[in-house]
């Protein structure tokens, strides 16, 4: 079992600091999902460019995630959390600032760097502060920390830069996020975890190159690459979607896109408890169940007759596509041996990460070439089948093999 020395009070204060970190970051990621339309209208962007400014995000973000999850393993998690969430707060500022392509490009390739250190950093922080049995919640929370801000970006983001601009958005998101730093940097001091094992013993140092020899580690991997390639490639395009092919205006996009996001926020929370409590050891068929319904739910979306039914199935989508994220990232936190947390989250984040960058871009690529988004939704349904054929294979091994902990090992 594993010690944490931390008062309640202390951890709760740490951990609400952590999901207004989360906030920060989510703001600048959905944000530029409804400002890219005034972005691309004011430095005159093609679709593919477009869809590059959002790539360019995530392909710093990827490779960043390896390196936080080997440090966060080695040093602890503080380092990361507050130098990533400071790289993420100043290039927001300076993303508002930017003139041309190019520096908006340079600009987020630069801001995701933050963004591939602050999930890592919080997965290995979770394990610093939380037992076992309530990680997957205080992990469901800080998915609806994204969530929340992703609502709060659909709706702000549109208000804000069709009253004043879309600069002044990245302004506020960064100014917030360098405050959230500076209380981070003061009062985030983790204890130190003592890990052993049932008997008292210290856990073993599971080696790396054993890690990346564990079929059920690629299994895990790649459902998260293809439930990636989904969640951001929606994400990423759905605004410009409302607004382009179902005649809505900017406010209008970022009213209704508010609606899924609450329904992927309350999924992300409830499918955190049932994983801890009732669903436990269940993980392969919450995400099996989750994506035939987001897979169907993407293609009524497309050929629905109103905008009332595309945001009914997109509700629905949410829904399941939340249940997939939530179930896919608690696994680690539950079943991973902890020494070696960090490294695995790392693994996770970085292919998630080359999902961000390469779902947008192709999405962008596929509407240029066909003049419409059908192939682009398709794209994603096939994506969520390699997530769905993988949840088939998954199985937790029955005894501790050094990489996976036994079920039983999570009753302490």
């Amino acid at each position: 079992m594993e010690k944490v020395q931390m008062s309640n009070g202390k951890r709760h204060f740490i951990f609400s600091l952590l999901f207004l970190g989360w906030i920060v970051d989510s703001l600048t990621l959905f944000g530029m999902n409804i400002a890219i339309i005034p972005i691309s209208k004011e430095l005159n962007l093609s679709e593919t460019q477009s869809g590059m400014v959002i790539s360019s995000f995530w392909l710093s973000s990827a490779c960043m995630t390896l390196l936080a999850g080997w440090v966060s393993d080695k040093f602890g998690s503080r380092k990361i959390i507050v130098i990533a969430l400071f790289i993420i707060s100043l290039f927001s500022l300076l993303t508002g600032m930017v003139g041309s392509f190019v520096a908006i490009l340079a600009a987020r390739l630069i801001l995701g760097l933050g963004d591939g250190g602050l999930p890592t950093g919080s997965a290995v922080a979770i394990t610093e502060i939380y037992k076992k049995g309530v990680r997957a919640r205080a992990k469901s929370m800080l998915l609806a920390a994204q969530l929340l801000g992703g609502v709060l970006a659909l709706y702000l983001t549109a208000v804000i830069s069709d009253t004043f601009g879309w600069r002044v958005m990245f302004y506020i998101i960064g100014g917030l996020g360098l405050v959230v730093t500076l209380l981070l940097s003061i009062y985030y001091h983790p204890p130190k975890v003592v890990k052993t094992t049932r008997d008292g013993n210290n856990i073993t140092k599971t080696v790396m190159k054993d890690l990346y020899k564990h079929k059920m580690l690629w299994i895990v991997v790649i459902m998260y690459f293809g439930s990636s390639i989904a969640q951001w490639g929606f994400s990423s395009w759905m605004p410009s979607y409302l607004e382009s092919s179902r005649d809505l205006n900017l406010k209008e996009v970022g009213s209704l896109a508010m609606i899924p996001q609450a329904f992927g926020l309350a999924s992300a929370i409830i499918t955190g408890y049932l994983i801890d409590k009732t669903l436990a050891g269940k993980e392969k068929y919450i995400i099996l169940f989750g994506t035939i319904i987001a897979s169907i739910c993407l293609l009524l979306m497309y050929y629905a007759p109103s905008i009332q039914l595309v945001v009914i199935y997109q509700s629905i989508y949410s829904i399941g596509g939340s249940a997939i994220g939530m179930t896919i990232l608690s696994i680690p936190l539950k079943h991973v041996s902890e020494n070696i947390v960090g490294s695995f989250m790392g693994t996770m984040y970085f292919v998630g990460g080359l999902a961000g960058f390469i779902a947008p871009t192709v999405m962008g690529a596929l509407i240029d070439a066909f003049g419409s988004y059908q192939a682009a939704f398709f794209f994603l349904v096939v994506a969520l089948g390699v997530t769905s054929i993988c949840s088939l294979m998954f199985k937790i091994p029955k005894n501790n093999d050094g990489v996976f902990e036994s079920a039983s090992s999570q009753l302490e």
